[in-house]
């Protein structure tokens, strides 16, 4: 029975991924646009995962001749940074998703229309299941032929959305808060990555002063003392259970340069990393 209490066009989006789940057997094939080395002109350079589900109709992905009419039940997945050029010379009915690290991107396209005639963007706590799926099916990409593994988990992710999109925010959670929370979360999955204030804002498409406010506002100390105090304690925990040289700590810890890592351990915490795995052998 539908949620009422779900804004429309999130209740919409619910009712639509419960009929694909519902019906498994109207899916089919699931294709994959490729990561060329160059953008060729007119084509679209995706930052974040896309998967396109064709409902009605025929869709098209230009750049790959036998991706041209992709039919009803059929979809296209696109990796992070992937490339796909879409072609709309027939009437199609497609539903886009967007795999963002804090929101899922939702748009409905109908026949006849360029534009999306439905639009949304719905913030999620991300737990790790999605983006197992997601790594799951980028790395399945070198090997589309395998559909009988692919179809299955494209359907897992089917129902992974269809739960997000039922599910209402969660009470007293402002817009901030959970951006917030997300960033962080990101960073501690992350923290090995060379990440700047620029390059994180623009993952989670906010402007750099933006992230900036987000940590004086909502957190305790500012954006790069947070990714100093990850990247210390998870050199800690590394430091006490495994017997590995110092640069290889600095460089599982984000930091290349292993003289800088020693540098900014010893003033936190006043020994050297040497001298901190000392103490625990």
């Amino acid at each position: 029975m539908p949620d009422s209490r779900l804004p429309a066009d999130q209740q919409f989006f619910a009712d639509l991924f419960s009929g694909l789940v519902l019906n498994p057997q109207q899916l089919g094939r699931v294709w994959f646009a490729h990561s060329p080395a160059s953008t060729p002109a007119g084509s679209l350079r995706l930052e974040w995962p896309r998967l396109d589900v064709v409902l009605r109709g025929v869709y098209g992905n230009l750049l790959i001749p036998e991706q041209k009419a992709i039919r009803q039940g059929e979809m296209l997945f696109i990796p992070a940074q992937a490339v796909n050029m879409p072609v709309f010379e027939k009437p199609v009915m497609l539903l886009s998703i967007v795999f963002a690290p804090s929101w899922l991107g939702l748009a409905y396209q109908t026949p006849h229309n360029e534009q999306p005639q439905r639009k949304v963007e719905l913030p999620y706590p991300e737990k790790g299941e999605c983006a197992a799926m997601l790594v799951a099916l980028t790395y399945l990409s070198a090997s589309p032929q395998d559909q009988d593994i692919i179809q299955p988990l494209v359907l897992s992710l089917l129902h992974w959305c269809r739960k997000a999109v039922s599910s209402r925010p969660e009470p007293g959670l402002s817009r901030g808060d959970f951006l917030y929370q997300s960033i962080c979360n990101w960073l501690q999955d992350n923290y090995a990555e060379q990440v700047s204030r620029e390059s994180v804002a623009a993952l989670f498409n906010i402007s750099p002063n933006h992230l900036s406010r987000l940590f004086s506002q909502q957190g305790t100390m500012s954006f790069v003392d947070y990714v100093r105090w990850v990247r210390m304690g998870k050199a800690r925990t590394i430091l006490q259970k495994y017997h590995l040289p110092v640069s290889e700590v600095a460089k599982r810890c984000g930091y290349p340069d292993s003289d800088y890592f020693s540098r900014l351990f010893r003033r936190q915490f006043g020994l050297t990393p040497g001298e901190y795995r000392a103490r625990f052998q």
